[in-house]
Parts: C-alpha cells; sequence; structure tokens
C-alpha cells in the first residue's frame, strides 16, 4: 500500500503540480519497506501475537491493546492511504481533463 500511495503522491506532484521529484525515490522505496517492518515488529515486542483464529490471525484480537494497535498501525493508516490516493486520482482525473478539451 505505501508503494501505491507514494505513486500516487508522485504522479499527482507531477501532473498537477508541476514538480518534479526525482529525488526523492530512493526514500519511496525504503520506506515503503523499513515501515512495515517497523510496524509488524511491535506486536512482537507487546507479545499481541495469537493463533492462527479469527479476522486478524496473528494478533489476539479479545485484549483491547491489541485492538488498539490493530487500528493504530494498519486499519487507520490503510484508509486514510485510501482516501487520500482516492482524492488525488480524481483530481489528477479533473485536471487532465481540462487540459485536454
Amino acid at each position: 500500500l505505501l508503494f501505491t500511495m507514494w505513486v500516487t503522491f508522485h504522479l499527482f506532484c507531477f501532473a498537477v503540480l508541476h514538480k518534479n521529484l526525482k529525488k526523492l525515490e530512493v526514500l519511496y522505496v525504503v520506506t515503503s519497506l523499513l515501515v512495515p517492518v517497523l510496524i509488524a515488529a511491535v506486536p512482537l515486542v507487546t507479545h499481541s501475537y495469537g493463533s492462527s483464529l479469527g479476522d486478524s490471525c496473528y494478533i489476539y484480537v479479545n485484549t483491547s491493546v491489541a485492538f488498539i494497535e490493530r487500528l493504530a498501525l494498519w486499519d487507520g493508516p490503510a484508509i486514510l492511504m485510501l482516501i487520500a490516493a482516492s482524492i488525488a486520482m480524481v483530481v489528477m482525473v479533473i485536471k487532465l481533463a481540462s487540459r485536454a478539451y
């Protein structure tokens, strides 16, 4: 999801804001690889990994700490990134369509 978000951000900056962010490509790759590893390490530190049962097969669902971890580290950022990417795509389509006609 981070790779997709970075690509959307890059296209938005290039197509709408007319900025070339080629120098940030290394940052895109590094953050897209390291952030998920760091997030996946949090349940290891808090001992929240459980059995392979439930909707989130790797995190205990019955504890409030694990529920908050799942919302704060996975579900919340994923939903926010999807909403931001969707809005950016709509803005890019409108902007590019207005230039074409």
